[in-house]
């Protein structure tokens, strides 16, 4: 089940601007300790490890947007896949017999409809409630399908439960990319770090130059660094503000089903 973190509590914004603070403080620490004990070597000497930290941070950086990056494309691969996998199970209902069929295809139409949830603001507090009453019809469907696998010649009904246990199995899978599938905090920390010690580094540099900052261009550097931080938080998220993971596949079907019914097969 899905348990909110103080950080997904967070507006995506609110975090863009405490991560902007962060970075915009630790340049202003570095350039006022480098300018109160100001020495020509320093510049010269501090150049090649500001190098050496940002290509590291790079590095980092990658890493994690990869992560994040790939975890999306996958919520959203599944989505598509369990779209289609619900709509085969549906045809494949019409295998089993009455009332099996009607009942399966009747559970099978109830639970596109609970895996819906078209309004983004919503997501956070129905997340729970869709996975528990989606479990339940996957128990219920699984009953029904027993009964008709006992009650009628067997083959009939095995094309169903292949469908039926992929449908469950790309359900497994929603739940783990989305809810449980992270970026480990142990990379968060690294990030951290190498984030502030990298932009600490690069206010020595500057402020051993002997010059003032020039706001037009620290303020551009700061904003940088916070927006592609911000975008591999709001990946990761669960729960997202501004990317969202599109339902389209799965709201096409909820529609043809509501709008189609689906007829029982004639060929008995």
């Amino acid at each position: 089940m899905y348990q909110e973190t103080y950080i997904d509590s967070l507006s995506i914004f609110l975090i863009l601007a405490l991560v902007f603070c962060s970075i915009s403080i630790m340049f202003e620490f570095g350039f006022r300790i480098t300018r109160r004990f100001a020495s020509s070597q320093i510049s010269k000497a501090i150049s090649p490890m500001a190098t050496g930290l940002a290509s590291l941070l790079a590095f980092i950086l990658a890493i994690s947007f990869s992560m994040a990056a790939s975890k999306n494309d996958i919520r959203k691969q599944l989505v598509l896949k369990e779209a289609n996998a619900v709509g085969t199970a549906i045809l494949r209902a019409g295998l089993l017999d009455e009332p099996y069929r009607s009942q399966s295809r009747e559970l099978l139409t109830k639970y596109v409809n609970i895996r819906v949830v078209e309004e983004q603001s919503q997501v956070k507090k129905l997340v729970n409630k869709v996975i528990s009453e989606s479990e339940q019809i996957q128990r219920d469907l699984w009953r029904i399908v027993v009964e008709a696998h006992h009650n009628s010649p067997p083959v009939q009904s095995m094309m169903y439960i292949d469908s039926l246990n992929n449908v469950f199995d790309i359900h497994s899978e929603r739940v783990n990319y989305s809810l449980r599938g992270r970026i480990p905090i142990s990379i968060w920390i690294t990030l951290a770090l190498l984030t502030f010690l990298t932009i600490a580094l690069n206010g020595v540099q500057v402020g051993a130059q002997g010059e003032s900052r020039l706001l037009v261009a620290a303020l551009p550097f700061a904003m940088s660094f916070s927006l592609v931080l911000t975008l591999i938080i709001e990946l990761d998220r669960p729960a997202r503000s501004i990317i969202e993971v599109s339902q389209q596949p799965l709201i096409d079907l909820r529609d043809s089903l509501n709008n189609k019914p689906t007829t029982s097969d004639t060929s008995q």
